[in-house]
């Protein structure tokens, strides 16, 4: 099979790839918005301005993210088999990722006007985020993208085997998330008196939204592998 064959794929799930990536541009400009209330000493309008830049970054760079890579397929991808080609796309969307998430973090510290307190905590957000886009969102895609390729092929899919990797990515959801939620309550603890209000606010309000963003990506993977 050509690597070629599979650009139908490819094409499809666009709306799955402009919400997610709608939805991760709203989860920077939250941190934006919180870096700036919580370590800025910059004036409201120029870090309205960075955080804007910031935003329209994560919007861009996500679009390229899940739209550019499949462009790169052609007839000289030749690899075994079809997977070498889905992971080669996704390989691809990851590295893009990471490279957004790099730019976004220099761009926060230049927010932040490089606080030492605010760049480490910077860092273990935007990494946090970088994983997150890239394992769950690029990485349900993939999921999808060959069981859809799997579907094609005739008694090659045992359900039982796609319930128990559906479930499984969803026990790994929770693990993580609660993993993630304990550290955020631990810093927030640790965080000065003063602090601890806008702190509160900025983890309830962060942890929220990116749990529900995680649920519907989730749960749309289970609606598309329901459906077929």
């Amino acid at each position: 099979m050509s690597a070629l064959d599979l650009m139908p794929i490819f094409k499809q799930h666009r709306q799955f790839a402009i919400l997610s990536s709608i939805g991760m541009t709203f989860l920077y400009i939250e941190e934006g918005w919180a870096s700036y209330v919580l370590w800025s000493q910059r004036s409201l309008n120029q870090a309205l301005g960075i955080i804007g830049v910031i935003g329209l970054i994560a919007l861009i760079g996500y679009l390229i993210s899940f739209f550019f890579p499949p462009t790169l397929v052609s007839a000289s991808w030749d690899h075994p088999r079809p997977w070498g080609v889905f992971s080669n796309v996704t390989a691809w969307s990851a590295g893009i990722t990471l490279i957004i998430n790099v730019i976004i973090y220099v761009l926060l510290l230049c927010l932040v006007q490089f606080d030492f307190t605010a760049g480490y905590t910077l860092l273990r957000d935007v990494y946090v985020y970088a994983i997150f886009g890239m394992c769950f969102f690029h990485g349900l895609l993939l999921y999808v993208r060959y069981m859809q390729y799997l579907y094609t092929m005739p008694g090659f899919v045992q359900p039982v085997k796609v319930i128990s990797a559906s479930v499984g990515v969803g026990a790994v959801l929770l693990i993580v998330a609660g993993f993630l939620f304990l550290l955020d309550l631990y810093h927030f603890v640790s965080a000065p008196a003063a602090m601890q209000p806008l702190w509160g606010l900025h983890m309830y309000v962060r942890a929220l939204y990116a749990f529900t963003l995680a649920l519907a990506a989730y749960a749309w993977h289970l609606r598309w592998i329901a459906d077929h």
